[in-house]
């Protein structure tokens, strides 16, 4: 579908001019496509990608092929969502998060988070937000690092730049304030290995 054809459909889509659409996508009603500054960049989505109604995608975003926004999602300035991604119901990607393929995201990413292929991220993420005196907005602290194969339960709290993985598992309503390594889970407050559960917690490795 050509972007004058989004345009036209009646469903109230916006794609602006500076956004690179492949074949087979799907918008949904009520979607903009190119918010923000354009000078930040092309928007790209590639083949096959699903984007639901009333979501929002920031100019400098890479959707890759098959990727699912679920509705009422926000993808950032310069962030990167991977093949084969789901973004469900409802949750934002901030600005310059990078995102890799086949991944299950049901919580907000914060900007500049890096989460790694085969991840399950259910949790929220906070900046340490040390200097309150600070402009929010200004502020640029690290961000976390989830790598490859990891699961963050429903609820779980990252901290600052945490770096979690790969193959590592993270107990649903879990605060994590330290790094948590590979093979690793966290739960009840404490980091053993996960082979010590004997497949009671499984990751994506």
């Amino acid at each position: 579908m050509s972007l004058r054809s989004y345009a036209e459909n009646g469903t109230g889509i916006f794609v602006h001019e500076n956004v690179v659409i492949g074949e087979n996508v799907q918008i949904g009603h009520a979607s903009c496509i190119g918010y923000g500054d354009p000078d930040d960049g092309k928007i790209i989505i590639e083949d096959n990608v699903t984007i639901g109604a009333f979501c929002v995608i920031h100019f400098g975003a890479i959707i890759k092929k098959g990727a699912d926004i679920d509705h009422y999602c926000k993808i950032g300035v310069e962030s990167k969502i991977g093949q084969n991604t789901k973004i469900l119901y409802g949750k934002h990607v901030y600005d310059q998060a990078v995102i890799g393929a086949d991944c299950i995201i049901g919580g907000h990413v914060a900007d500049r988070t890096i989460i790694e292929d085969k991840v399950t991220y259910m949790g929220e993420i906070a900046h340490s937000h040390r200097d309150a005196s600070l402009d929010w907005d200004g502020t640029v602290e690290e961000s976390p690092v989830i790598y490859k194969g990891s699961v963050v339960g429903v609820n779980a709290l990252i901290i600052g730049g945490r770096k979690i993985g790969p193959c590592a598992y993270i107990g649903a309503g879990e605060t994590v304030r330290v790094d948590v390594g590979e093979g690793m889970i966290l739960i009840k407050g404490s980091i053993e290995p996960i082979s010590k559960y004997r497949d009671i917690f499984k990751t994506r490795c």
